[in-house]
C-alpha cells in the first residue's frame, strides 16, 4: 500500500510530511504486528478452513488464542478512537484501510469486536466509503 501510494501522484491517504507519515506508519506497523495476526488466527479457523475444505475442523485453541490477542488489540484501538474519527491524522489514511481490511469477515469469523463502540463507529465510516463498497464481492459472488 505504501509503494502504490508513493507512486500515485496527488494521492492524499499517505502523507508526504514526515511527521504525519510517521503517525500513519506507527499504525501500519501496529496493525501488522498486533491486530492483523489476531484476526488472522480466528478467520483462518472459522472462515478459511471452510472455504478450502479438507483442512479439518476449527481449532478451539487457535480461536481462543486469536480472541485473547484481538480483545487486547481492539481495546487499544477503541481507546484511541474515542476522541477521533480516523486512526491517524484527522482524515482517512492508509492506516484506516490497513486496519479495516482484516475486519471484512467480522460476521463470518464471529470476531469479538462488536462491544467496542468506537471501533464499530469507525468501521461503519470506512464501510460507507465508495472505495470500500467497490472493493467488495459482486452481488453474484456474495
Amino acid at each position: 500500500m505504501q509503494y502504490l501510494a508513493d507512486k500515485t501522484l496527488g494521492q492524499v491517504i499517505y502523507p508526504r510530511d514526515i511527521q504525519a507519515r510517521a503517525d500513519v506508519n506507527r499504525w501500519l506497523f501496529w496493525s501488522a504486528y498486533h491486530f492483523t495476526p489476531a484476526v488472522g488466527f480466528i478467520s483462518r479457523e472459522r472462515v478459511s478452513k471452510t472455504m478450502v475444505g479438507g483442512s479439518g475442523a476449527p481449532d478451539p485453541v487457535e480461536i481462543e488464542r486469536g480472541e485473547t490477542l484481538l480483545k487486547a488489540a481492539a481495546s487499544v484501538l477503541d481507546a484511541h478512537l474515542a476522541q477521533r474519527q480516523w486512526i491517524a491524522q484527522d482524515k482517512l489514511t492508509l492506516a484506516d484501510l490497513a486496519i479495516a481490511s482484516p475486519l471484512m469477515h467480522t460476521a463470518a469469523a464471529q470476531l469479538p469486536v462488536m462491544g467496542y463502540e468506537n471501533v464499530q463507529a469507525w468501521f461503519a465510516r470506512v464501510q460507507a466509503l465508495d472505495a470500500w463498497k467497490r472493493s467488495g464481492p459482486s452481488p453474484s459472488v456474495a
